[in-house]
């Protein structure tokens, strides 16, 4: 049986290397054998966004676009749902949304043999 890791991201998107981070470690955790699941809350969830475009206003890459070949990776991605909500989005307005409410969070968090937060 695989160990699974959950990888927790609830920094902003952009400006810091948090989510860059998460997301190398999503992309590099399954290749050697770890089941991983990376759950998006707080304002983390803004990486998601469909169509946003910070080159204009931050002359960055839309994690979007990374995020949107999770499965070629090989990860589960997950968005914590009161987050989602908290922000005024919804399942409509991301590219991938499995959102999970706060029972089912921290039952999926118990699940984990290591959790990484970013």
């Amino acid at each position: 049986m695989s160990k699974k890791v959950a990888i927790v991201v609830s920094k902003p998107p952009y400006g810091t290397a948090f989510m860059g981070e998460g997301f190398r470690a999503a992309m590099g955790l399954p290749a050697v054998g770890l089941e991983t699941n990376v759950i998006l809350e707080g304002d983390a969830v803004f990486a998601l966004i469909k169509d946003a475009d910070p080159k204009s206003s931050l002359n960055m890459d839309s994690l979007a676009d990374a995020f949107s070949a999770f499965e070629d990776f090989g990860f589960n991605l997950y968005v914590h749902g009161p987050s989602v909500r908290a922000r005024n989005l919804n399942c409509g307005e991301l590219i991938a949304c499995q959102p999970l409410e706060d029972y089912e969070f921290k039952t999926m968090l118990r699940d984990q043999d290591i959790i990484l937060r970013f």
